[in-house]
């Protein structure tokens, strides 16, 4: 099954590779993100693989009903599209594979679901290996290699890429980063969106989370919570501002997390920079949704809102942490906020916007803003926050829409942000 789909993964090593070693690998993700057209690609490289998706009631009925025949019927290796939808196969997979030590036995697609994963818990936890995949990162689209975030200036000039302006920067955000669409295949955003809330994100949140008795008023959730990118999470509010109960709230959002669409970033304390469980912020890993449901449909008129600092920060964020996916690393990300009392009141707020932990303990400070003209001061609040803690400090970096790379300072590195 030969796919149109130009733009190479940078996943596709690592499957290439894991497929050798497990027994059964389960690609996970969001849908329509590229996992069946990554495999169809990269399997017929390894060996043939049978093919069979789930995605007609038939089958599906096929497959939870009768394993055994089904497996028969589809016998290993197999690829099979969308297992999620009949997650009893896991048990039966699982004696397939343990007759034999053959690798690449079963490669699995599926959206992560709580019956998904307690399947691959419960049955394949020490014979599947489980990648996660997320849409396209911005190197991916620039046919660049995956740049797992180290502030380096000298690594950067290597990887110097034409000017952009700070709109053509907004055209890219508010384009997003599904496969369709930077493709060409989808030429409406607001109609492939429409469909992807619809029949997509709906859809799977009814069938693996909790029963949606009123669309409307999850899509009325998913707006509100599109206005919360980049601030620190008040489910109570998100709740009450969509006119949903704060315990359906809470479930809702961490069914979206588990689905791949919002992730958080977590605090580190105010004074010390040690970790704390105090309230994440929030954020989309698809710009061009995060967009479309805040219902910005121009760029222009994006670039010049008040979203325009949220929805940039979002931006960022969501390409460094698609930086860590396709390098199949795991890494928290952490903000620091710092209250500056006066009388018992706060008199300023300063704010690291992100903090990323480099080896031997040294903390990465990165500020992220989207002017295009740097200054000195947008290094302030990395260095008050800073400066009562014992950890080492490594180079700060602003992550901005300058033309080009540069350094402040011996320890303060600009970055453009098409560069990463």
């Amino acid at each position: 099954m030969k796919s149109i789909y130009t733009i190479k993964r940078h996943l596709e090593s690592t499957i290439e590779t894991i497929s050798k070693q497990f027994k059964c690998v389960i690609v996970t993700g969001p849908r329509q993100i590229g996992k069946s057209t990554i495999l169809n690609e990269v399997l017929p490289k390894i060996k043939h693989f049978n093919y069979v998706k789930l995605d007609n009631d038939e089958i599906v009925n096929h497959a939870k009903n009768d394993p055994n025949g089904f497996l028969d019927s589809h016998p290993a290796p197999l690829f099979i599209d969308e297992v999620q939808k009949a997650p009893r196969l896991f048990s039966y997979i699982k004696s397939i594979v343990d007759r034999s030590d053959e690798r690449g036995q079963f490669v699995v697609t599926g959206s992560e679901s709580f019956e998904l994963m307690k399947g691959v818990g419960d049955h394949l936890s020490t014979r599947a290996a489980v990648i996660s995949m997320q849409s396209l990162s911005i190197s991916e689209i620039n046919g660049t290699e995956n740049f797992v975030f180290d502030p380096n200036f000298a690594k950067f000039l290597k990887r110097k890429q034409p000017s952009l302006t700070q709109l053509q920067i907004f055209e890219k955000i508010i384009k997003g980063s599904m496969p369709d669409i930077i493709n060409g295949n989808i030429t409406n955003n607001n109609v492939f969106y429409e469909a992807y809330v619809k029949s997509t994100i709906t859809k799977d949140m009814k069938e693996d989370w909790v029963d949606i008795k009123d669309a409307s008023k999850f899509t009325k959730f998913l707006k509100v919570l599109s206005g919360q990118v980049g601030q620190i999470i008040n489910v109570k509010t998100i709740a009450q501002l969509t006119g949903i109960s704060t315990p359906t709230c809470e479930t809702w959002i961490y069914g979206l997390i588990a689905m791949g669409i919002i992730f958080f970033v977590h605090p580190y304390s105010p004074n010390v920079l040690t970790k704390t469980t105090r309230k994440p912020k929030l954020y989309f890993y698809d710009t061009g949704l995060a967009c479309y449901l805040a219902e910005y449909s121009d760029s222009y008129t994006l670039m010049n809102s008040e979203y325009a600092g949220h929805i940039f920060e979002c931006y960022v964020i969501s390409e460094l942490s698609k930086s860590y996916i396709n390098a199949s690393k795991m890494k928290t990300l952490y903000y620091a906020k710092k209250h500056d009392l006066a009388n018992g009141r706060i008199k300023k707020d300063y704010e690291i916007d992100l903090i990323i932990e480099g080896p031997g303990g040294i903390i990465y400070p990165i500020e992220i803003k989207k002017t295009s003209t740097p200054q000195t001061y947008h290094f302030n609040n990395a260095k008050i926050l800073i400066g009562n803690t014992k950890s080492k400090i490594g180079i700060m970096t602003l992550i901005c829409t300058a033309p080009s790379a540069s350094t402040m300072a011996p320890n303060k590195l600009v970055l453009p942000v098409h560069w990463l």
